[in-house]
């Protein structure tokens, strides 16, 4: 008789990291975890990781929400502001998520859902878990420069990413005795950045790699995102081809979640 079925069921958190437009990928990650019926009971979001992860925890069926991803464009995340540190208002992202869940607070979510973002000052994380869930994701995806910092609390947040992008330990903290990481942000490209944008989003990209490679190490499952192509950070018109890669990378891992699972 097999006695792994009397031991506890385990708490399976997943962990969604920012990459900008690669966020998308984490929709292709979805449809495979749905795909092979993996239960997921509490989300932990960073930057475009917690918009995509809102949507999710908030109940929105996974074919849903690849429809929404692939209409997006950067128009609707453009709000622009005059006299304030950034070109666009954090306000737009608010609106984004309102649009499509409604303006929520993080209690009628269908599955706990934690957004981490950046204390401006102090550099450190902190977790988002109560109050509207719009407000929280806009300041976890409030990239800095381009968006205006946004005021919580007393606190000005931006994005997540600087002081965890892909926040292992915040659902080790929430209770998560499993942890899958889905993690957008390549390891390697196949040609050199051909702008300035691209260099810059590459460099940004080599620091979060070594910022979350030990955290990473923490998760019990990493899901790495591999490209056939190199997809940039603002691509977001090959919404089709990042959450192809997106199910590619999970497919290498989802026997070693199911078996661990028993799923």
């Amino acid at each position: 008789m097999d006695l792994l079925w009397f031991l506890p069921k385990k708490k399976v958190g997943l962990v969604l990291g920012g990459g900008v437009a690669r966020g998308i990928a984490h929709v292709g990650v979805l449809k495979v975890l749905q795909e092979h019926n993996i239960p997921i009971d509490l989300v932990v979001g960073t930057s475009s990781g917690s918009l995509i992860g809102a949507v999710y925890a908030s109940g929105l069926d996974v074919s849903l929400i690849e429809q929404i991803v692939t209409r997006i464009r950067w128009n609707d995340f453009f709000k622009f502001t005059l006299f304030r540190p950034g070109w666009s208002s954090a306000e737009a992202i608010e609106e984004f998520i309102i649009r499509y869940v409604g303006d929520v607070k993080f209690s009628d979510l269908k599955i706990p859902f934690a957004a981490v973002a950046t204390d401006l000052r102090t550099g450190g994380r902190v977790v988002l878990r109560e109050g509207r869930v719009a407000k929280a994701v806009s300041a976890s995806a409030c990239f800095p420069g381009f968006f205006s910092p946004v005021d919580y609390e007393s606190r000005h947040l931006v994005d997540g990413g600087i002081a965890g992008n892909v926040a292992v330990d915040t659902a080790r903290a929430l209770g998560a005795t499993y942890v899958i990481a889905s993690d957008v942000v390549p390891a390697k490209t196949r040609s050199i950045p051909a702008d300035p944008m691209m260099m810059l989003g590459r460099s940004l990209d080599l620091i979060l790699i070594k910022l979350a490679a030990e955290e990473l190490g923490r998760a019990d499952a990493v899901i790495e995102l591999e490209m056939e192509e190199d997809l940039w950070h603002l691509d977001l018109n090959k919404a089709r081809k990042f959450i192809t890669a997106g199910e590619v990378s999970a497919h290498r891992q989802i026997n070693k979640i199911r078996k661990a699972l028993r799923a």
